[in-house]
């Protein structure tokens, strides 16, 4: 007996793509959107550090810019879909109504879950938190910051799963191509977020699950509001909640703690790379549950 099929949506959300489905427009528009993804920080950073892979933001004006900036890439991207494929903002997004629904749920639920987690997973390491910063001020940056998250999280969500994702589905129904392919990109696209090859590695492979999750919640809501929202709560926590002093996009957390090295312990590092990738994943997937709980599929 056939199992019945998850992601009957996925059909109606790549229908937007089935008229110009050429890999060479595809090819088009990721050079151009690339290239404007990696010249934008020298436009809003004089600073930015090429080695490191970003700009080291201290200050809630850096990561405000560093954020907000995002809208750069995001415009050209939807430039490129308009000029190369004839399609507008919405064919990416899906339907908007149901979008701006699963958006507020998924971010609403998997909100809550981070909230009831994140302090079990810091128990024990509160006494390394180095300082905190007022809390008016942080109330007061925080509208402006979700904003600028939003517009982080909406432009990898608008590229990622909403134009590869149904570019790549329109090419083929297999979940290897549309689910996989740009959340290995994804994941490549975070390797510099390690200090070291040993974390880079970890930092791509966490990323590239949370863009199957995102795909996943994409495909059976025929949607990309899903996956913006769990992005969203996700990086809402991870910069704005608890940072590392100091680090790229740091300026906006309420308490940050001092760099530790990962990797500084008694042992052989595949264990504590082990270690990490299991903490990491189980955080994914304990979010992907409640993202599928919050859209009820």
């Amino acid at each position: 007996m056939r199992r019945p099929d998850p992601y009957p949506l996925h059909r109606h959300f790549v229908a937007a793509a089935i008229a110009r489905p050429s890999l060479w427009r595809v090819a088009i528009v990721v050079l151009g959107f690339e290239a404007v993804f990696e010249a934008t920080p020298y436009i809003f950073s004089p600073n930015y550090d090429a080695a490191f892979g970003e700009r080291p933001s201290v200050t809630s004006l850096d990561t405000l810019l560093e954020f907000a900036a995002f809208i750069v890439p995001c415009l050209a991207l939807l430039a490129l879909v308009w000029l190369i494929h004839k399609r507008g903002f919405w064919s990416l997004v899906g339907p908007r109504v149901d979008a701006g629904r699963d958006l507020r749920r998924v971010v609403i639920a998997v909100g809550i879950v981070l909230l009831l987690q994140e302090p079990l997973r810091l128990w024990g390491e509160w006494d390394y938190i180095e300082r905190m910063r007022p809390l008016d001020q942080w109330l007061i940056l925080l509208p402006f910051a979700l904003a600028a998250l939003l517009v982080q999280v909406g432009t990898e969500e608008i590229y990622f799963r909403g134009y590869l994702q149904q570019q790549l589905g329109v090419l083929s129904e297999s979940r290897w191509v549309w689910m996989v392919i740009p959340s290995a990109l994804f994941g490549l696209a975070h390797y510099i977020n390690g200090s070291t090859p040993a974390e880079g590695t970890v930092w791509a492979i966490w990323a590239m699950a949370l863009g199957m999750a995102c795909a996943d919640l994409t495909a059976r809501t025929g949607n990309i509001g899903a996956a913006v929202g769990l992005h969203l709560a996700n990086n809402t926590f991870a910069i704005l909640v608890i940072a590392v002093e100091d680090w790229p996009a740091s300026g906006l957390a309420l308490w940050l703690y001092p760099y530790q090295d990962p990797w500084d312990f008694d042992g052989p590092l595949a264990i504590s790379v082990a270690m990490d990738l299991t903490i990491g994943l189980a955080g994914v997937l304990v979010m992907w549950l409640a993202a599928r709980v919050a859209i009820r599929r």
